[in-house]
């Protein structure tokens, strides 16, 4: 990791878009590289999924850098991967289990790939039918095959931080979809009973997608939350 000031912007923005450097602890010290840039004391540290991963990180290496965490949807360790394929030939039909067989792998060949993985999965991810321009197979949605691909098929096999999780000093929002496949809410439920002083909210009629399925009370719980805790 290195500082950020003007004279290395450059630097940094072609170092950010090399996928060679994609991982759990370089996009920590990414984000700790931007605090510094912006010029940021404490921060508002929110993260969704894997970005939940990445704020459990940080929150963990730089605690006296955060003032209020909320994770959404998320976990601390691997072992979501064996529950959520648990959860899938439970849940889901011949088509989705097939598609996600590139998932586990992590062996999408294109784009077009992956946004069909997340067309075919959509009801698994969400309760609702209101698919927006939020819903990953939106044509406006951003994908990185190779990301994923890094992801899924190296780090995220060993990631393990659930140990770690009383160092984080920060008031905690921990969120988590009743209906969630991939991040059930069981492991929400430890991430809250991990950090000292944690609050968890389960939202009993959303998926993973709680932005999809339940965008308002997701924001007014966040809302709130920093109310109450500010």
């Amino acid at each position: 990791m290195f500082t950020l000031n003007r004279t290395t912007i450059t630097e940094y923005v072609n170092f950010c878009n090399d996928i060679q450097h994609f991982c759990l602890e370089n996009n920590v010290d990414d984000m700790e590289a931007l605090r510094q840039y912006l010029g940021l004391e404490k921060i508002i540290l929110i993260g969704s999924s894997y970005g939940g991963m990445v704020a459990l990180s940080y929150a963990i290496k730089y605690p006296q850098n955060v003032s209020h965490l909320i994770v959404i949807a998320t976990t601390a360790s691997s072992r979501f991967l064996q529950r959520a394929q648990e959860i899938l030939a439970q849940r889901g039909n011949p088509e989705q289990k097939a598609i996600s067989l590139k998932l586990w792998a992590g062996n999408f060949e294109n784009e077009e790939q992956l946004r069909q993985f997340f067309k075919i999965m959509n009801p698994m991810y969400c309760q609702s039918n209101n698919r927006k321009t939020n819903s990953p197979d939106s044509d406006q949605t951003i994908l990185s095959v190779d990301a994923i691909n890094i992801a899924f098929s190296g780090f995220l096999r060993n990631y393990n931080i659930l140990n770690e999780l009383p160092k984080i000093t920060s008031p905690t929002l921990v969120i988590a979809g009743r209906h969630d496949w991939i991040c059930p809410p069981e492991f929400s439920e430890e991430i809250a009973q991990a950090i000292p002083n944690a609050h968890l909210k389960i939202f009993e009629n959303s998926g993973h997608l709680i932005r999809v399925d339940e965008p308002q009370l997701l924001l007014d719980e966040i809302i709130n939350f920093l109310t109450i805790s500010i």
